[in-house]
């Protein structure tokens, strides 16, 4: 009787989402794009505003469009609420407070194949509950699902779940979204969601300890990734990432893709897991500050590809330095790409992977997992 009401307890807990998305591959495999940070800068300076309607929205992702077309679909950290100008509850409270087009945005992801994006960051409530509200809608026309942001914290955490369907294969995935705690996102901007009231996923390991042991109990072989907003601007992993990230590894997370520094951070491998504590940026409209701190102007893409036999992950490292690359991010150079792998060896000294150079960029490249053929 134990174990009957153990077991309606946990569908209980997995049913409180959505049904699993149905998605079929193009061919014999399924790959997603993983990007970091999104957004298209129109709060930001006359002239980034002006870059917007000389060139369109599109202009800035022409040089990662190969990247994002090698792929089945994208998942991005959207860092930035879609909805009307509207007036922020955060005016002269909290700077900068992010704004996206509300029709321009969503249709630009969506034509570039975006299928999912979180909002659990710092810029998702900067125009509070109807800024979310509206946001939510705008997706939704979108088709484009979301993660990291509801209506209360339930729903802020909800998971979202895939049942991909590959030649010879059915793979379930599951991603789940959130920003890790800052007491001033708490108690000066409201920003968590929490019972009754909107606003963002705070990253909170005992929900998705829970999370992932009833996702795996519903579906044993379900590939968990954990996509969370973590870390300081322009700086390598902080002491809590990594306490986080090994907690949320033992917790069950197949996968850990970090966002939050606007740079690449460190890649390690715990417990048979990987742990991507820091993507950098996607497309970023602004100047950044990697002059200013010194941080390397590097970011990574990864292409995530489930097949019949394994799991491979393949990261294209891209230049994120907006003043080098006139707002247009892009795959990395001989010289560059150098750079970058010294970089990420010196503070991963134990990671072992492949490096090599395809039709759409250099890239490292390790297996996740394998499978039998019998």
């Amino acid at each position: 009787m134990r174990w009957v009401l153990a077991l309606l307890t946990v569908w209980a807990c997995f049913c409180d989402g959505a049904e699993p998305v149905r998605i079929a591959a193009r061919g014999q495999e399924l790959t997603i794009l993983f990007g970091g940070d999104i957004a298209f800068g129109e709060n930001y300076v006359e002239n980034r505003k002006q870059l917007l309607r000389q060139r369109g929205y599109h202009d800035s992702l022409e040089r990662l469009k190969p990247l994002m077309e090698r792929a089945d679909f994208s998942i991005l950290n959207l860092e930035t609420p879609v909805c009307r100008p509207l007036p922020s509850p955060l005016e002269g409270k909290k700077k900068p407070l992010h704004w996206g087009h509300v029709a321009q945005t969503p249709a630009t992801l969506q034509a570039h194949g975006v299928r999912l994006v979180s909002l659990g960051n710092n810029h998702g409530f900067d125009y509070g509950a109807e800024g979310l509200r509206e946001t939510f809608d705008a997706l939704r026309r979108h088709q484009i699902d979301w993660v990291g942001a509801g209506a209360d914290r339930e729903e802020a955490a909800r998971p979202w779940v895939a049942e991909l369907n590959l030649a010879g294969r059915r793979q379930y995935l599951a991603v789940l979204g959130g920003f890790e705690y800052q007491t001033p996102y708490r108690k000066r901007y409201d920003f968590y969601a929490t019972d009754g009231k909107a606003g963002v996923a705070r990253l909170e390991l005992a929900v998705m300890r829970r999370q992932i042991a009833s996702l795996k109990a519903v579906y044993p072989d379900i590939f968990v990734v954990v996509f969370p907003h973590w870390g300081f601007d322009y700086a390598w992993k902080s002491l809590t990432q990594s306490r986080l990230g090994h907690c949320l590894v033992e917790a069950g997370a197949d996968l850990i893709i970090g966002h939050g520094a606007h740079r690449f951070q460190e890649i390690e491998s715990y417990h048979q897991s990987w742990i991507l504590y820091g993507l950098g940026n996607f497309v970023f409209n602004t100047t950044g500050r990697y002059a200013e701190t010194g941080a390397p102007p590097y970011s990574l893409v990864a292409l995530l590809t489930f097949r019949k036999s394994d799991t491979r992950l393949k990261l294209y490292p891209i230049l994120s330095d907006n003043t080098r690359t006139g707002y247009q991010p892009r795959p990395l150079e001989a010289a560059e790409f150098a750079e970058a792998v010294r970089l990420l060896g010196e503070k991963n000294p134990l990671l072992s992977f492949s490096d090599g150079k395809d039709d759409v960029g250099r890239y490292i490249e390790w297996p996740l997992k394998q499978f039998s053929s019998h």
